[in-house]
């Protein structure tokens, strides 16, 4: 009966990571949409960010050119980030899954991209993350519309989701290569 328990853990990991594909999804199809529509209701979601009274100002952020270079500088940290964490779970996907695959005498690539598709999500999702939540914070603002580039930084979720949905794995492999990678203690 352990098959059956791992099974159902698998199964409901996998619904908690399409939830999280999903919200990635619809963060980067509202950005859009206000980006797009410009809703008159976006003011009250601006306004909330921001205080009317003058000492909660920053001055950073008055100058176009100060607004340019603010918005470049954080799309830059964007990409640079996105860049690391995902070489970084290029890396521990390749220590952690196709190394023991290896050893164990399976080269198949399914198993890897089975057994490394659960180490992309954390790796991939504060990038991803990130780059919604700049977009919103630009849009909301009507800074978007001014700098339009700003919506590069949708690349991060949109590139999230393509790569957890072209990987996605059958659970069956997800078993398989966890079974290998971490053989399940015998019971006594």
């Amino acid at each position: 009966m352990p098959n059956k328990k791992v099974s159902s853990t698998i199964s409901q990991d996998f619904l908690v990571v399409k939830l999280l594909m999903t919200t990635f999804v619809i963060g980067v199809f509202f950005n859009l949409y206000l980006f797009a529509v410009h809703p008159p209701w976006m003011e009250q979601i601006h306004s909330f960010f921001e205080s009317d009274r003058p000492e909660y100002r920053k001055s950073k952020w008055q100058t176009k050119d100060e607004v340019f270079r603010s918005f470049l500088a954080i799309s830059i940290a964007n990409a640079c980030m996105s860049a690391l964490l995902w070489f970084l779970g290029y890396k521990v996907c390749k220590f952690m899954v196709k190394r023991p695959l290896k050893k164990a005498g399976f080269g198949s690539a399914a198993l890897a991209r089975a057994g490394s598709w659960v180490f992309l999500i954390p790796f991939s999702g504060p990038a991803a993350i990130f780059g919604l939540f700049m977009c919103l914070g630009a849009v909301t603002s009507g800074r978007a519309q001014e700098h339009p580039w700003v919506l590069l930084n949708l690349l991060s979720p949109i590139a999230t989701i393509a790569v957890l949905i072209f990987l996605f794995p059958r659970t069956k492999d997800v078993e398989k290569a966890f079974d290998i990678i971490s053989p399940p203690e015998e019971d006594q």
